[in-house]
């Protein structure tokens, strides 16, 4: 169930940014919330999605690229989503191996569709808040330092952040914020990914003797979409800044969710003819 409403704020007012992350059992207290304020000292933040797979021997390597980004940059400013897409990389094992490996199937219908939608066919490969660098939305991972170090702290004419989260008795509530801060022109959408962090499980590695790892740690990995592979409407056509949108979600958490405690959502607002990245936060369900 969602609910998305559009309003007025004092551009004035300095941004309050809800950077801690509560996992609860009673709703959250929305009065720490934030307002969306002025542009001045809001900058973008990006989003890196890592495509990749389980039997992707070059994976792990790729993976402690976008760790070393973070190390950087710092995880609020680069948030970090691992997508586990493609036809063999990633698909568990068929038939299954008799001790049980890659028999995880940790692909998503929005991660495949995002595979076929940008062509990918080797991994890894990544997209940096999906803009165009050397010409393509997909980078090779050598390329993932440079296309980040372009945009990252660049000022926002978005900003995002969640007004509430709330996780019990198996459901996840919470109110996304985004709030304009300069005129915008164009359709964008707004997504909600529940990723969910240390999963311990197969991976094969080529940096690892012998490469079949039992006990890797997936980092990051995209268990689902609150609001659908695309998302939905944030601005249609046009907005101007002073305009605050609302959007509201109810929705089971995924089955496939091992760990709630290691969840986090992820909000982002893109440009739906470019597919650009303009604007993400990061909340885990605890800090």
């Amino acid at each position: 169930m969602k609910h998305a409403h559009l309003s007025k704020f004092i551009p004035a007012l300095a941004v309050s940014l809800l950077l801690g992350c509560d996992y609860v059992d009673q709703p959250l207290d929305t009065g720490n919330g934030g307002n969306g304020g002025g542009g001045d000292d809001v900058v973008r933040r990006v989003l890196l999605e890592d495509i990749t797979g389980h039997l992707c021997n070059n994976c792990p390597a790729a993976a402690q690229i976008a760790a070393q980004l973070q190390g950087v940059y710092g995880s609020e400013e680069l948030v970090v989503v691992a997508i586990h897409a493609g036809d063999y990389f990633s698909e568990p094992a068929n038939p299954p191996n008799g001790d049980g490996s890659y028999s995880t199937n940790f692909q998503t219908v929005a991660g495949n569709e995002y595979a076929d939608t940008w062509s990918i066919s080797f991994l890894p490969t990544g997209m940096v808040s999906r803009r165009l660098f050397n010409n393509s939305i997909t980078l090779s991972e050598s390329a993932w330092g440079s296309a980040v170090a372009e945009i990252i702290g660049e000022p926002a004419d978005l900003e995002i952040w969640f007004e509430s989260l709330d996780y019990q008795g198996g459901s996840i509530e919470t109110t996304v914020k985004v709030a304009v801060l300069n005129d915008l022109a164009g359709d964008h959408n707004l997504t909600v990914y529940l990723t969910e962090d240390h999963i311990i499980d197969w991976q094969y590695d080529n940096q690892a003797s012998p490469p079949n790892v039992p006990d890797y740690e997936h980092r990051h990995v995209l268990r689902d979409n609150l609001n659908g592979t695309w998302g939905e409407v944030a601005v249609a056509g046009a907005a101007s800044a002073g305009d605050t949108l609302t959007f509201t979600y109810t929705r089971p958490i995924a089955a496939n969710v091992l760990e709630p405690d290691n969840c986090s959502l992820v909000a982002y607002v893109y440009n739906t003819t470019t597919y650009e990245v303009m604007q993400v936060r990061e909340r885990k369900f605890q800090p």
